[in-house]
């Protein structure tokens, strides 16, 4: 049962009126113009070819594959690597990236072999996509932004991919755009930042994930994929 909120705005523009600030919060708020912008300043100057190849050397500190593939071929080589992983069910998200890159009949041809391909679907339950995605071998899906410098893939949370998709098959398989590689943190996080000023609706959750999870909370000794799935890997498009 959801809880109600009375009198909020009374409340806070009394706080606001204590403080001496504005009624208006977007009036009273500015963004800080930093004399030093070394958060936009490191690896800023780095081409797209070098990104990659930041991104390629991190991925080897963060047990994380890569695949290079081209935007012909992307499809053809994800099932190699299922092939080479071995057969298991398959959940994606709904994005139309895949009917971009041609994956739809990939996944058609391996449905008539016999193998369960599952779309995260918001005519089911929540109850019953959980139970796809705990079944599932493979989880993939589309990255929105890669950041070079860590690894880490920004996915956000909506009706076709909801959060247990990332954390419950055993084989998480991320396909990055070329294009969507960025130098850090702060530059895919401003733009999520303008889009929702720009009126686009705030995600529901916005995830940074670098790989499987890494524990070394017994004896020191390093356990991968142990609260999540066992094995990531990057098909990297070349899309430019």
């Amino acid at each position: 049962m959801k809880g109600t909120i009375s009198h909020r705005e009374s409340f806070l523009s009394h706080i606001q009126h204590q403080l001496g600030k504005s009624s208006s919060p977007s009036a009273s708020i500015q963004r800080p113009k930093w004399r030093n912008q070394v958060q936009w300043e490191t690896n800023g100057c780095l081409s797209k070819d070098e990104l990659v190849e930041q991104l390629k050397k991190q991925c080897q500190q963060i047990h994380t594959r890569v695949v290079e593939t081209t935007p012909e071929k992307a499809s053809s080589v994800l099932r190699l690597l299922m092939t080479e992983y071995g057969k298991g069910a398959v959940m994606t998200s709904r994005d139309h990236r895949f009917e971009q890159y041609g994956f739809s009949p990939m996944f058609d041809s391996l449905q008539r072999d016999g193998i369960s391909i599952a779309c995260w679907n918001t005519d089911l339950s929540r109850e019953e996509n959980i139970r796809q995605a705990e079944q599932a071998k493979y989880a993939v899906v589309f990255s929105d932004y890669t950041l070079a410098e860590s690894g880490t893939v920004v996915l956000s949370s909506h009706q076709g991919q909801g959060r247990a998709l990332h954390f419950l098959p055993m084989m998480y398989i991320v396909c990055i755009e070329k294009s969507s590689i960025v130098p850090r943190m702060i530059q895919a996080v401003s733009t999520l930042n303008r889009s929702v000023e720009e009126g686009e609706q705030a995600k529901g959750a916005i995830h940074f994930i670098s790989g499987p999870s890494n524990s070394a909370d017994i004896e020191m000794n390093l356990v991968v994929g142990v609260h999540g799935p066992v094995q990531a890997i990057y098909l990297l498009i070349d899309d430019e």
